[in-house]
């Protein structure tokens, strides 16, 4: 009874984690993005060249972070990493120029990196023998109800209290998950001993795999594709004339369907494989952008599309811990989980950017909206042609969960 009991806490601890230390500053800045132009004068790219510094941050942070997780454990990268995110708030609150906005967005992506799917998952792992995938679904399900509350609170803030009070709403927060995470059970005293033979995967055995880079690279696609549109969507429905509170609500929308999308594509790994769920995560993400494309911004069917992404968003967010634990196990992977979600980290980090600088270019989003389309197939493609190369273990640690 107190096993069980422990295991849904750390499961508690680490849903509220990603609900509101991950989700709610990840989520907050694209709705701000507006407000942030508006008030200090700056070009669409430079306010989401702060977004792409966190995303950024997130990714090329990760092996470190895994090197932590497996150096100390999950619980205290969390705790540190809680209280980064909550500082950064703080300094967001004061930064009115790019410099200190850039400074404090890069404190905010390490923070950020240190509560995100890498250290709950490993949090969570050693506890769900069976139904891992669900266990996992469901904590990053936290995500998408962080996303859909994050731009809704945002701007129900922003009216109330400014770009300032509304960043300190977000930072007084980080009390809830700081408090359940020192609660929880530390996974560290639930691994058990490591199966005979069993031994972590070496850097120099990952990187010579076609697996890793297969799965990375359309990692990367997916994650690139997926982030171009999500930080865009509001500065898209709102250059077309659409009002900030339905533009919200659209944004909300999009990352709430995700909760769904993380459940339903955990279930599919653990039933037939993590391959399976990416790829019709892929395909959920290239829908939606068709979507995007060809209906007209004030339809209300624009937000059937909106619900179609969050299925693909969620589920991509899903992918690195699946893969890795798929393959990997669930000891002593903090630096190979950190390996894959350098990809994600690196998709996420260019998306935004790149769709606000070609926007920038041509004062058009069909330019770089049909770039992400094209690069959502071809991640399509690489997971199509790669079922050859993922069907073999080529290391005795994958062998041991």
């Amino acid at each position: 009874m107190i096993r069980f009991l422990e295991r849904w806490l750390t499961l508690l601890a680490a849903f509220s984690v990603l609900t509101i230390a991950f989700s709610f500053p990840r989520f907050a800045l694209p709705r701000l993005y507006p407000a942030l132009i508006s008030q200090f004068h700056w070009k669409s790219a430079s306010a989401v060249a702060g977004g792409s510094i966190v995303l950024l941050l997130i990714g090329i942070a990760s092996p470190a972070i895994g090197w932590l997780v497996d150096r100390y454990s999950p619980k205290r990268v969390v705790l540190g990493g809680i209280v980064a995110v909550a500082v950064s708030l703080g300094l967001l609150s004061l930064s009115n120029v790019l410099g200190s906005y850039y400074a404090s967005c890069l404190l905010l992506g390490i923070g950020i990196s240190g509560v995100s799917i890498l250290p709950t998952s490993l949090l969570i792992a050693p506890w769900f023998s069976r139904g891992r995938g669900s266990a996992v679904g469901l904590i990053n399900a936290g995500i998408g109800l962080g996303g859909f509350i994050a731009p809704l609170l945002t701007n129900a803030q922003l009216g109330r209290r400014g770009i300032s009070g509304t960043f300190l709403v977000l930072a007084a927060w980080m009390v809830v998950p700081f408090a359940l995470t020192l609660l929880a059970k530390d996974s560290r005293g639930s691994h058990r001993a490591p199966a005979a033979g069993a031994r972590p995967t070496t850097i120099s055995e990952l990187v010579r795999m076609p697996m890793f880079w297969i799965f990375g690279v359309s990692v990367f696609f997916a994650a690139h594709a997926m982030t171009a549109v999500q930080e865009n969507l509001i500065l898209y429905l709102r250059g077309q004339g659409i009002t900030g509170a339905r533009a919200a609500l659209a944004l909300s929308v999009a990352v709430g369907a995700s909760a769904p999308g993380k459940i339903l594509s955990g279930a599919i790994s653990d039933r037939w494989s993590s391959r399976l769920a990416a790829m019709l995560s892929v395909i959920c993400i290239g829908v939606a952008i068709v979507g995007l494309l060809t209906v007209a911004p004030a339809s209300d069917v624009i937000f059937i599309f909106a619900v179609i992404f969050g299925l693909g968003f969620g589920g991509t967010f899903n992918a690195p811990p699946m893969i890795v634990f798929e393959y990997f196990g669930t000891r002593q992977v903090g630096a190979v989980l950190g390996l894959f979600l350098v990809f994600f980290g690196l998709g996420t980090s260019s998306g935004g950017v790149l769709a606000g600088y070609l926007f920038d270019r041509t004062h058009s989003y069909s330019v770089p909206f049909t770039l992400d389309l094209a690069i959502s197939a071809g991640a399509l493609l690489l997971l199509l042609v790669s079922a050859r190369q993922t069907r073999v273990v080529a290391v005795p640690s994958a062998s041991t969960a």
